[in-house]
């Protein structure tokens, strides 16, 4: 098992965001491994390059996942001239200088 994969079950059982040393405890605990300096520096780094994580501040890490979807602002293009519609819906001029 990969350290991100162990430590991302470490979450889904926690349920909540934890304490990245208790994280990295629990990680190596999963693991059957000691905590190394080594070893703890490369399960951080993992975990700070996979998108399943989440830092939540305070040395608080979470699952990206627990995140509520937040409704995106999507910009449609204009039909003729490849310009942007403004919040009315209607076409915005481009400015050609």
């Amino acid at each position: 098992m990969r350290a991100t994969d162990a430590a991302y079950q470490v979450l889904r059982n926690q349920g909540q965001p934890m304490d990245i040393q208790d994280l990295l405890d629990e990680t190596l605990a999963t693991l059957g491994l000691d905590r190394e300096p080594r070893q703890v520096a490369r399960i951080y780094t993992d975990i700070n390059m996979d998108v399943r994580f989440q830092y939540r501040g305070s040395n608080q890490w979470g699952l990206k996942e627990w995140q509520p979807k937040s409704p995106g602002r999507s910009v449609s293009l204009g039909r003729d001239r490849g310009g942007y519609d403004d919040e009315d819906g209607e076409e915005l001029e481009e400015d050609d200088g």
